[in-house]
């Protein structure tokens, strides 16, 4: 199970980024339904968090590794914290005591729709099978090659802003 997930999130990666650099229709698949610029447009591509407030508690909090990734209409999230230790073996290699030597680590794909800095986001895909099927409704704002994501997603409920800037 754990080599199918993995194996899933690479797949997913790698058409979303197909899709958001070439186009689905040059895919052999039709073009998404137009969205508004400030829906679709703004959101494309590839963005890495540079802080996380817990808007609940009023407070920051520490943050990993993170890369949010758009294509027109699928979100793609992956997580690591630094100071890892590195094994020589892949994750589906790994003891159970390994893997948890890797925490925190997390990945998620979402379906997404979004207009007029709202955004709702289910998940299709995760890490832990508890975000599955989930729909989380949030807003959003970008900001030149700045945006800010505000949802409650996470299992404690608790609303947070992730903001990230666009990797070029």
């Amino acid at each position: 199970m754990r080599n199918s997930r993995a194996a899933l999130f690479l797949v997913a990666g790698v058409v979303i980024g197909l899709c958001a650099g070439v186009g689905a229709s040059k895919l052999g698949a039709p073009e998404p339904e137009a969205k508004p610029a400030s829906a679709r447009g703004e959101l494309v591509g590839l963005w890495e968090v540079v802080s996380v407030r817990n808007l609940t508690k009023g407070e920051d909090q520490p943050h990993r590794r993170e890369f949010h990734m758009f294509g027109p209409t699928h979100q793609m999230v992956v997580l690591a914290g630094e100071g890892r230790p590195r094994l020589d073996k892949s994750f589906s290699d790994m003891t159970p005591e390994e893997i948890l030597s890797q925490q925190p680590v997390g990945a998620g794909f979402y379906r997404y729709e979004a207009a007029d800095g709202k955004i709702v986001r289910t998940n299709i895909a995760a890490l832990s099978a508890y975000y599955e099927g989930r729909s989380f409704e949030g807003r959003f704002e970008v900001s030149g090659t700045t945006l800010a994501l505000r949802d409650s997603h996470s299992a404690d409920g608790h609303e947070r802003e992730w903001t990230m800037r666009r990797v070029e």
